[in-house]
């Protein structure tokens, strides 16, 4: 068959020719269209990684930050904010699990630690993991103490933090040799199931958080249930 033919004096292309065009054309386009797609910026705050911007918030960096109790049926649910409302996660205990287990989670719901309870005789402990298992201290509160409470944290096998204060009133520190690196306080917050957590020195956030989840539980939510 000829290539082309003659119509009112123009060359026209066949019609095997014109389908392979427009398929070349289609092909094109669509590789436009994938190229575009992958130079076009992300608008749901977070990079080609799928991580947060490096200046969001984060509760694990953040040495300001207070925390909102809430008793939700069988759940004993925390929120955790920073001064200027933004919220960094959130807590989850059940009442039906004893001895208590937590979980912490960021504000993407990720899992940054969680905690286990344990009940050894007459003395409750908890245990702080890593999202991955991996134990990154272990609570205690000292049995014996004149006046008030007192607990300690170990970590790797030895003491690592002593913790003493007034608990129920939300009034109380974290030394670590001897040296302030956390408080817990109401100083700046209004509501009345809400407290202040500000780390003043270098401390391990996950054990201070941890902390303050375990001894609230312990000192205020099993004393009220």
């Amino acid at each position: 068959k000829p290539i082309r033919e003659r119509e009112a004096g123009r060359p026209v292309a066949c019609p095997s020719v014109l389908r392979g065009r427009a398929l070349r054309g289609r092909k094109i386009l669509r590789l436009m269209r994938k190229t575009n797609r992958l130079l076009e910026p992300e608008h749901d705050g977070r990079g080609a990684s799928g991580e947060p911007p490096s200046g969001s918030p984060s509760l694990l960096s953040t040495k300001d930050f207070a925390m909102t109790k809430k008793i939700l049926s069988i759940r004993e649910h925390y929120d955790f904010t920073n001064r200027d409302g933004t919220k960094l996660g959130e807590g989850d205990g059940n009442f039906l699990q004893f001895p208590a287990k937590f979980v912490v989670l960021d504000a993407n719901n990720a899992e940054i630690m969680h905690l286990n309870g344990k009940l050894l005789s007459i003395r409750r402990e908890f245990d702080i993991y890593d999202p991955s298992g991996n134990l990154v201290g272990i609570m205690k509160k000292k049995l014996v103490k004149l006046i008030g409470s007192e607990y300690w944290v170990e970590k790797n096998g030895v003491d690592y933090m002593r913790i003493f204060g007034s608990f129920v009133e939300h009034d109380y520190r974290m030394e670590v040799n001897k040296v302030q690196v956390a408080q817990v306080h109401r100083k700046w917050v209004s509501i009345r199931d809400q407290f202040g957590v500000s780390m003043t020195g270098n401390a391990d956030p996950r054990i201070v958080i941890g902390a303050v989840i375990a001894i609230e539980h312990e000192e205020v939510t099993e004393r009220r249930h």
